[in-house]
């Protein structure tokens, strides 16, 4: 299918507004990036790399910036908070003949990004990135070639070369399974574990993680496994700690658990499907979050396209269906909260479009807004470091 034309002119006009207005943040937004095939015949193709916008938080209007930095496949960012220092994973490699690489950039308040450093990730595809403030560590998932790699990041942000390299083993029934595919990377709330679900080996891996080395090392339970063919994606933590979430992309399941930070354990509590029962199309799961609050939680359906909003069971960590809500384009890669708990952005990467839609803090639920913007399949949202 090819995606509507992407207006150049639309992501860049807004490089000559004025100065950022106070209800202003800037955003950033990584991208898988368009080829000829996917535009319309004659017109250009976008350069693929990391785009930006500003957000305003009154209104939720996005105003496009235009391309911040160029750079291949961009998939995954995230935020240093103590420095205004972003990290990327370029997701280089998945063919086995090159490896990925993970950038510290740095803005330069207009939007723009410059590169401070530049990393070998030491294996191919990295799809995901995640930096841990305790200590001062990047982490990344190498999708390609069934990796956890460990990085020290330096006073001034930068990323020294690799510390640690866990490499995963297993595989699954699902033609995608031959091998381990490391497909995400979290620490826990303790800081003394890191979880990485990989899709290829129906497993999580669980880590020891020593703050003073970065070292990674196999952890008392070394993983927890999932049911056959089901290729784990992404885990996130509530708020307290106390419960953990894992989406399951190859059978659009979440999978609920108890988190034992004493021990490395992870206990399951509960399984449910994200897709409607109405629905047979191909499964297939892109993104979870939870709210700062601890009290929803949601989910994207790429087969579906689809948001699903969860009521979160405070004491048993359990989740109930509040709504379910077209995501306004195709395949919801990625979503976020934006940072006063009002707004919630959908990244539709094969519409090639970013949705805003509002927010209720107190009823967690969704509605769309008139907010859009165009951009060449856009993987991942991320509001910059404040």
């Amino acid at each position: 299918m090819r995606l509507k034309s992407i207006s150049l002119l639309s992501l860049s006009a807004a490089l000559l507004a004025g100065s950022v207005h106070a209800a202003d943040v800037m955003v950033y937004f990584g991208t898988h990036g368009l080829t000829a095939a996917d535009v319309r015949p004659g017109q250009p193709v976008p350069p693929t790399g990391i785009y930006a916008a500003r957000f305003n938080e009154d209104s939720g209007q996005l105003t496009p910036l235009g391309l911040s930095i160029e750079l291949e496949r961009p998939t995954w960012l995230a935020s240093n908070p103590d420095r205004p220092i972003i990290y990327s994973g370029n997701e280089l490699g998945n063919d086995g003949k090159s490896d990925g690489q993970v950038l510290a950039l740095a803005p330069d308040g207009d939007g723009k990004l410059k590169i401070l450093s530049r990393i070998d990730a030491r294996g191919g595809g990295t799809t995901y990135v995640t930096y841990d403030a305790k200590s001062h560590s990047l982490f990344a998932a190498n999708y390609g070639s069934g990796q956890t790699v460990s990085f020290p990041v330096n006073e001034d942000g930068s990323i020294g070369e690799a510390a640690s390299i866990a490499q995963h083993d297993g595989n699954g029934p699902n033609p995608r399974q031959k091998s381990p595919h490391a497909h995400g990377v979290t620490v826990d709330p303790s800081g003394r574990y890191v979880l990485s679900p990989d899709l290829g080996a129906d497993r999580i891996f669980i880590s020891r993680l020593d703050p003073a080395t970065h070292q990674l090392t196999p952890a008392a339970t070394p993983f927890e496994a999932v049911p056959a063919g089901s290729g784990p994606r992404h885990l996130i933590f509530s708020p307290n700690g106390r419960f953990a979430y894992l989406n399951t992309e190859l059978t659009a399941e979440l999978h609920v658990y108890t988190w034992d930070a004493s021990a490395g354990r992870l206990t399951p509590v509960q399984t449910l499907s994200t897709v409607a029962r109405d629905f047979y199309g191909k499964k297939s799961a892109g993104e979870i979050t939870i709210s700062k609050d601890g009290r929803f939680f949601y989910a994207s359906n790429r087969g579906e396209d689809t948001i699903v909003v969860y009521s979160v069971n405070a004491k048993t960590g359990r989740l109930s269906e509040i709504q379910r809500i077209s995501s306004q384009g195709d395949q919801p890669w990625h979503f976020t909260i934006d940072p006063t708990g009002r707004w919630f952005l959908i990244a539709n990467e094969a519409s090639g479009s970013v949705s805003v839609f509002k927010r209720n803090p107190k009823t967690g639920k969704l509605a769309p807004s008139p907010s859009t913007i165009d951009l060449p399949r856009p993987a991942n949202i991320l509001f910059a470091p404040q």
